[in-house]
């Protein structure tokens, strides 16, 4: 009798153990043009840039170097009145502040006496101003005044030196330099600035979204070849799919996936832990293909399946809210679809 039950707790200990779950990262990359928060007239095609900068800026690194890196995806570059019209004032850098810092540390020597030491680094406190304006070929205003800059007033500190000498010889000597470098620094801020508000507003930028499914990652259960081997097959489909393009062959990869984790919601259907995670996992991963195929409505059916399933549930809101303002860009856009050439 004691054999009998050593036999069906063993079995039993077997058959937990193969039961276990632990969901895990699995990682993908997928492409998508991103549509304009302030749409355009859609007879809008081409753009322009025009630079209003100080020679100390366009000396540091080009005026037609700077203006070629503002970009509006999705539109054609001409040199002037186009139908997007950029204009981007850049002011010069004043330097507001300049002093050497001293530091100073003490250590302790194996005698109990003390020694210091001091070191010295220069510190300048300085500003830059710029903003950028949108007009239609017309005039009419698109959007003006943007702020280029993240601060009103930025430091630099130079490396450290045994001296104050040491310190101010270093600044005055290499000042134009270390200006300049300045100056380049915050016109590439001023750009990304530039390009980060227009795109945002009316530009159609590709995006590629570093993105995760949560999958099993517990050998012993019986449904991680069946996830990993459909997995293996999904991803290169998912990778290889591009802004101007989401393929019929990919479209169906991505069904038959929702349909296997529609199947998992009803194979694991008890109420405890192991699962409501498989619960998880399966809406979860199915709300964001809808997502990637472009079918918030369908997103959302899973997202309030996650909340339900009451197993981190706010991972279902954020994909509800996810999903929710896919549906409002796309009425503001008048399409249904992130997959086309522009």
């Amino acid at each position: 009798m004691k054999k009998y039950f050593t036999s069906i707790l063993c079995v039993c200990t077997l058959a937990v153990q193969a039961q276990k779950v632990d969901l895990d990262r699995f990682n993908f990359n997928f492409e998508y043009r991103n549509l304009p928060h302030h749409p355009l007239d859609s007879t809008f095609k081409t753009y322009s840039v025009l630079l209003d900068a100080p020679y100390t800026v366009t000396g540091s690194m080009g005026a037609d170097a700077i203006a070629s890196r503002i970009v509006l995806q999705g539109f054609d570059r001409v040199d002037s009145d186009g139908d997007v019209r950029t204009e981007v004032h850049i002011q010069d850098l004043i330097i507001d502040k300049y002093q050497v810092v001293e530091n100073s540390s003490t250590t302790k020597n194996k005698d109990g006496s003390e020694t210091k030491t001091y070191s010295y680094y220069v510190s300048v406190d300085y500003n830059m101003q710029g903003h950028a304006d949108w007009f239609s070929s017309s005039g009419v205003e698109l959007s003006k005044g943007i702020n280029l800059f993240g601060s009103r007033s930025y430091n630099w500190a130079s490396a450290t030196y045994k001296t104050r000498s040491e310190a101010t010889n270093y600044y005055y000597n290499n000042k134009n330099a270390i200006v300049n470098n300045l100056i380049r620094e915050r016109v590439n801020e001023a750009i990304a600035s530039a390009n980060s508000h227009m795109n945002y507003q009316f530009g159609y930028p590709v995006t590629t979204e570093a993105s995760y499914f949560w999958l099993l990652d517990s050998k012993k259960h019986p449904e991680n070849e069946p996830m990993s081997l459909r997995w293996k097959a999904l991803k290169p489909a998912l990778e290889g799919v591009s802004a101007n393009s989401l393929s019929e062959d990919t479209k169906s990869k991505m069904m038959e996936m929702i349909k296997y984790f529609d199947g998992i919601k009803t194979t694991y259907a008890e109420d405890d832990k192991g699962h409501k995670k498989m619960r998880y996992a399966a809406f979860y991963n199915n709300a964001l293909l809808y997502l990637m195929l472009d079918m918030p409505e369908k997103a959302i059916e899973e997202a309030n399946g996650l909340i339900a399933n009451d197993y981190d549930e706010k991972d279902g809101e954020r994909l509800a809210k996810r999903a929710e303002e896919l549906m409002a860009l796309f009425t503001l856009n008048h399409t249904q679809n992130r997959h086309f050439t522009k």
